[in-house]
This record gives C-alpha cells, structure tokens and sequence, in this order.
C-alpha cells in the first residue's frame, strides 16, 4: 500500500502540470465590438418597378433592398458593402442598400459625424426635421417641400413579403457597417416614434400612401368652372402601382414616375367633363409636393370639337399653378383630356391632379397678316397666317391690288389655307392684304395699308434676244394685197391700269 502511495505522486504532479500548461496556452478572449446603432426611422415603400438604382441595379416585381439619403454609404452593383436590419412588429431581415433617397442625397443621419445638418441629432433624418418641425423651411436639399417625414425606401419584398407592411410606418433601422449585427432578435428598440397616423395599403396594386395631415396647397378653382379632380365622377386611370402625394385640389393628388416608351409600362388618366357646347378654356393643375422631380415634358392631350391638341406642359417649373391647355370649340360630348407618363425623360414625376373647364366669350376678331412673298416661276408665292385668343381662326380672305395705283380685288375668299401661288406677273407689281374671321363669327376689317408688295423681289431675267438671221441678197417679195387691209393700232400703253389684267390673277 504504502509502494502504491509514493508511486501515484509524480503521476498527480504531471497531471497537474500539464493541465496547468494547456490554460496557459488557450488566446485571450478577443475584445468584442460595439452593437451597430438602431433608430428609428419612417419607411415608406420604393415601387418603381423596371427603373434603375443608383447603383445600376433594375427593380424587379417584389424586389429587396433600401435606399437611404446619402450617397457615401450606397453599396456597388448588387454589392453588399453597406446593409441595414430592418425590424418591424416582431419580424427581421437583413437588406443591402442599393438607392440614393428618399428627398436629399446628402444627409448621412446615421453618422456621428454626418456631412450635413449637423444641428440635428444623430438619428434624425432631415426630412423628418423639416416635416415635423419645419426644418429648413419644411423643404428638401432641392427647394421641394417635403410631405412625408421619410428617412428610408424600402423595395416592395422587404416591404410586404419580409416585414409583413401594410402601409408606411416607423421602423427600427440597424445600420450594420457602423458595427456589430445584434441578430433578429437583438434589436433593442430606440425611443418611440412621433405620433404620425400611417394611412392603409391593403393591397400590392394600391399606391404608397402618406399620413395624414393638413394639404401641403390649397388650391383655388375660378368661379364657374367645371372641374374634374383625380378620383373623382369623370375621372380614370390605368395602370398599377400608383402613388399618392399630400397636396393637390382636395388635399391629394396621383404621380407616377416617367417612362420613354410606352412598352416599359405605361400609366394613364382621363378626364371626362359634363359640358354644354361652347367655348372653354382648359386648365390643369400642377400640384407642388413630391418626390421625385417634376417631369420637364409632360403631354397632355385636349380631345376638342376640331380634333386633338397635344400641350406639352413643363411641370418642374409650373409647380403650385394651374397651367392653361389652351381654348378650344367643345360639344356638348366627347371632350376629354389625357395624360400618360410617357414622355421625354425618365425616373421623373408626372403629377395627376385635377383639370378645369372654364366657358369664355369670344367678341375679339382675330388678326391676321401676309408673311412672305417669294418669286415662284413666273409669278409669286404668298403666305400669310393669323391668331385669335379664343375661338381660333376659321377662315381667311385675301386681297390683290396691282401697283401702283390699281384697285383692291378679292383673290381668296373664305380659305382655311395659309399660301397660295399668283401670277404670272409679266412684270408688273402687286400689293396683298389679308383679314380673317373666328369660329364665333368674328370677323376683321380691311386693314387700311397693304401687308406685302413684290417691289422688292427680282423680276424674272428677258429672255436672250434671238441672233438676226443672216443678210440676203435680194428683199423678199411682198404680197401687194395685204397692203390694201388697214392696219389696227396698238395701244402702247398696255392695258388699263386702273383694272386688274383678268390674265394676271390666277384664281386657281
């Protein structure tokens, strides 16, 4: 016993030292990193479907990633550089950051030491700012008025597929590159939103919605007139996706963003009015809240009594006014004007708000004018136009009197033409007037003076005098007889020139 005692002791001793060597060689604990930030930040819904990132990236149908405000943090082309976690009423998902927006392109609110607006406190979008307390005047980096205290897009997958949304909300935003990822279930909530009541989305065909607030605008309507509002009897649009701005008549009004081709998803609304027939003229409003840009060429189609008008109306720089279409001849049916998002350029907003009708009176005649009158063969070609404020022109006449002291006569009566050729001229000179009438009956005196003389245009060049035929020896016999008739004489002078040579005018 006492031999088994003594033997066991260097076998203890070696257990214990090389228990003692492994803690010894086990690394020290790495130093952990902070958790990534979280705030809270009011989502809405990106849409856009087939348009382009920033990054390059093309929405698809049910799309996932973000856009955030600064251009510093936006990853590469389908990189994941920079993501978020996104976690709303108990759901979570990780989502890269692929977009510049919404409102400002320069407002890393995420950032300790943010690029601008540093008078704002870290996790405090601009936008929110300027919604909730009037920051910067309540507008965006580009002067547009900001409507929605948004500091986040999110694709319409992450939207309603990951999160479950079924309208914009407050949501906890988890900016991973500022640290570590604290996991689906890690988040701590930041402190409670503003109370802002988010409006429903019930469906994925229904447009992105907006809380609810006084109208950015109030527009004004002119007394008497017919007025057909977005949304309203008479009013009809095609298309999914819609969105929905916070100003505009009564408070609301649709946008789309612009497409050059009607393939790549075309968008579009009728207005249909109730109308006596009459003269209108037409009007449209441009509301003055939203983001993006207001489209540069937007086309809107008049559907009048003489056919179609086409208006292209800048809706960036008419922004907050009612823009005139036009006045046009409208029966009592089948007037409408229609408007698509097809235009000149791309990824901006083409706003659809409410048109106006408003009944004019037409008692002005119209003008007109000779314009030009240029050498054309052996005669002239002459050109006129003329305008008129309301009705617009039916029909013109005009006038030919031969210089220099000839006699006005008509030439061309009741013609809806513009130009006409006259002549020949056997170089002489002529004057023309022109007067027009309206559709309303209106028509315009004589003016006093010509329009437009041919003085000054170029007679046609004499023909080269023919070579005399070479002499001959002897006269050529004459016939005695024809000496016996008497010989008419000619009038040297020509004709009258107080009469118009029934020749010269051309009627045809």
């Amino acid at each position: 016993m006492r031999t088994w005692k003594y033997r066991s002791v260097p076998l203890i001793l070696l257990i214990i030292i090389l228990a003692t060597a492994q803690v010894r060689a086990a690394p020290a604990p790495r130093e952990s990193l902070s958790l990534a930030p979280t705030y809270t930040i009011f989502a809405t819904r990106q849409g856009l479907v087939g348009y382009q990132t920033a990054n390059g990236h093309i929405i698809q149908p049910r799309d996932r990633f973000v856009a955030l405000p600064s251009w510093r943090n936006l990853s590469s082309y389908r990189g994941n550089e920079y993501q978020v976690r996104l976690t709303y009423n108990g759901r979570s998902v990780v989502a890269p950051v692929w977009d510049v927006g919404p409102w400002n392109t320069n407002d890393n609110y995420w950032s300790p030491d943010r690029d601008n607006y540093r008078d704002l406190p870290v996790g405090v979008p601009m936008a929110q700012a300027a919604y909730l307390n009037g920051y910067n005047g309540g507008r965006d980096q580009f002067g547009r008025r900001i409507n929605n205290p948004n500091g986040i897009d999110i694709a319409d997958g992450t939207f309603w597929d990951d999160l479950g949304m079924t309208r914009n909300d407050w949501v906890q935003v988890t900016f991973l590159w500022l640290g570590e990822d604290p996991g689906p279930g890690g988040v701590t909530p930041a402190a409670p939103p503003p109370q802002i009541p988010a409006q429903p989305d019930p469906s994925p065909d229904a447009p992105a919605q907006v809380p609810d607030a006084e109208p950015l605008d109030n527009p004004q309507v002119e007394a008497g007139a017919i007025t057909v509002d977005n949304d309203a009897a008479g009013y009809t649009a095609s298309g999914a996706d819609w969105e929905e701005a916070r100003c505009g008549l009564n408070g609301r009004h649709r946008w789309v963003a612009s497409i050059t081709s009607a393939a790549e998803g075309e968008h579009r609304a009728t207005w249909l009015p109730q109308l006596t027939a009459g003269f209108y003229e037409v009007k449209a409003y441009i509301p003055s809240c939203g983001s993006p840009q207001p489209t540069a060429s937007a086309r809107y189609r008049v559907t009048h009594r003489d056919g179609v008008a086409e208006v292209q109306v800048n809706q960036a720089t008419s922004a907050g006014t009612w823009v005139s279409l036009g006045t046009y001849s409208f029966d009592a049916t089948g007037s409408q004007v229609a408007l698509s998002n097809v235009t000149g350029d791309r990824q901006q907003a083409v706003r659809f708000d409410a048109i106006a009708w408003i009944a004019r009176a037409d008692n002005t005649p119209p003008e007109a004018r000779i314009t030009n009158i240029t050498r054309q063969r052996n005669g002239f070609l002459v050109e006129w136009d003329g305008e008129d404020d309301i009705s617009g022109i039916a029909s013109y006449d005009v006038q030919v009197q031969q210089l220099p002291r000839g006699g006005w006569r008509d030439w061309r009566i009741q013609v809806t033409e513009t130009s006409a050729w006259f002549g020949p001229d056997e170089g002489r000179h002529f004057a023309f007037r022109v007067r027009a009438r309206d559709r309303a009956g209106n028509e315009a005196p004589w003016p006093e003076e010509p329009g437009m003389d041919t003085t000054g245009i170029e007679p046609l060049p004499r023909p080269a005098p023919t070579a005399e035929p070479p002499p001959i020896d002897e006269p050529a016999p004459v016939d005695e007889a024809s000496l016996e008739e008497p010989v008419s004489p000619v009038n040297a002078a020509g004709p009258d020139e107080g009469e118009l040579p029934v020749d010269v005018v051309d009627a045809g």
